[in-house]
């Protein structure tokens, strides 16, 4: 079977015009551009696997791509079938009792949220960004403002439909199938599709309250941080690096901006409607350079507290362009140094409009995902150099940025899978470590073909 025989295979869409071909030959990268020869927009599994097991017998490659919020061509292919997931978008059902909602892989988080908010729930982890897809986030990890408390999106799922490299369809859960339930969560489809999930959810309360700290000393916040995280003081929890210019010093026969950097750190606490949270509880002892600002409000609108933020970067052009992300997890011993050094060499007009610096202090022990790579420490730390640089400028950018992330890597930090990842083949035995031998083997045995998402990991 060749590409122009998927149509009669699969009951959802087949496009093969060359506008619906370039339409999916990006993501938020925008570094990484591969033309697929036809688009699926598949209306089930069952397409899924057709679509898979074609690929087996014709010898073309098969990527999943649902928002596209990857930064290194993750979900792209050149000539192959693209799936685009964002067209199985259906929330099933909600089961209240045992907090539980089963969507299709393509549902967007937000569309989750304002489903099962009415009800008093919530998805325990919800990433910063809610326009990104079930199927997409499960595929990476899923990090958020809460999973210090509860892991990532990937601990929260129960049960998941996938269709496997081999084409065949698995039900699959920590009972049931548990190597194919541990190989497609955070995977990046390199063994299997992802094409529904039973997700976790939480009860929750109707308000919060966010307390905006600043922090002058980046040791003291994590002091801080370490002792809220034990302590389960608050619900959620956020922080940056924010550079306060300082002008230009001397650096060899150049001429450098450097700034003064300041760490924000903001605490939320649910609460019902009369109720009065306990800041006395959250803020004891913390030791912060000023409390900024108080803010009371709905949930619903600290979950999309980033829209506002969204509009903008596209107002400002920085959703236009490229997006070379350095997103790594961190030993917490060796967070201190790394920052430091990293933010003492860092010009703050490098991110270029909008560019913003991530810390993502959390408890090691909340995940048990086996394939979200992170150091074994009681704590962590992210931390994510997220700039936005006009195209001209990115051959500039590149090299430095993976100079750090090479440090992050030599230092015990490991990187999320999501950002730009440009590694060489030595780095891939590196990220994963004792469980390389075992992901290569997961390759051969739920994708032997290698058909799925080509063009990313290294495996020889």
């Amino acid at each position: 079977m060749n590409l122009k025989d998927l149509a009669g295979a699969v009951r959802g869409e087949v496009l093969t015009d060359a506008e619906a071909r370039k339409a999916k030959s990006g993501d938020f990268g925008r570094m990484v551009h591969l033309t697929p020869g036809a688009v699926v927009r598949p209306a089930s599994a069952d397409d899924v696997a057709a679509v898979i097991q074609a690929a087996r017998k014709g010898g073309f490659k098969v990527s999943t791509r649902g928002e596209a919020h990857t930064q290194s061509g993750q979900g792209l292919n050149e000539g192959g079938v693209l799936l685009d997931m964002g067209a199985m978008n259906t929330i099933h059902g909600v089961d209240q009792k045992a907090l539980t909602a089963r969507v299709d892989a393509g549902v967007v988080w937000r569309d989750l949220v304002e489903h099962v908010l009415p009800m008093g729930l919530v998805p325990p982890v919800l990433t910063n960004n809610l326009g990104v897809t079930v199927g997409g986030t499960l595929s990476v990890a899923g990090l958020g403002v809460a999973s210090f408390l509860y892991g990532t999106q990937a601990d929260n799922v129960v049960e998941l439909e996938a269709v496997m490299g081999t084409g065949e369809k698995v039900t699959a859960s920590r009972d049931k199938n548990p190597e194919a339930f541990d190989a497609v969560r955070s995977s990046l489809g390199q063994f299997g599709v992802i094409t529904g999930a039973t997700v976790k959810l939480r009860r929750c309360k109707p308000n919060v309250r966010t307390i905006h700290l600043l922090y002058d000393d980046l040791k003291k916040l994590m002091d801080d941080a370490a002792a809220l995280i034990k302590g389960k003081r608050v619900d959620f929890m956020e922080s940056w690096c924010v550079p306060a210019v300082q002008g230009f010093k001397g650096r060899g026969e150049q001429r450098q901006a450097f700034a003064r950097w300041f760490y924000p750190l903001h605490l939320t606490l649910e609460h019902d409607e009369g109720e009065e949270p306990d800041e006395k509880k959250a803020l004891d002892g913390l030791q912060f350079y000023e409390r900024v600002h108080t803010e009371n409000w709905p949930l619903r609108e600290y979950l999309n507290r980033l829209e506002a933020l969204f509009v903008i970067w596209r107002r400002s052009g920085y959703w236009s362009y490229t997006h070379p992300w350095m997103e790594v997890v961190m030993p917490w011993e060796a967070s201190y140094p790394y920052i430091s050094q990293v933010l003492s060499q860092l010009p703050p007009n490098a991110l270029g409009p909008g560019g913003h610096i991530l810390l993502w202090p959390s408890s090691g022990t909340t995940s048990s995902v086996p394939l979200f790579m992170r150091p074994d420490d009681e704590l962590v730390m992210g931390f994510g150099i997220l700039p936005g640089i006009p195209q001209e400028y990115i051959d500039l950018a590149v090299p430095k940025l993976n100079m750090a992330s090479e440090l992050s890597m030599a230092m015990g930090g490991k990187r999320y899978l999501s950002g730009m990842i440009q590694f060489r083949k030595e780095h891939w035995p590196m990220h994963f470590g004792e469980k390389w031998d075992q992901f290569k083997s997961l390759k051969a045995r739920f994708d032997p073909d290698r058909v799925l998402n080509p063009n990313f990991v290294d495996y020889d």
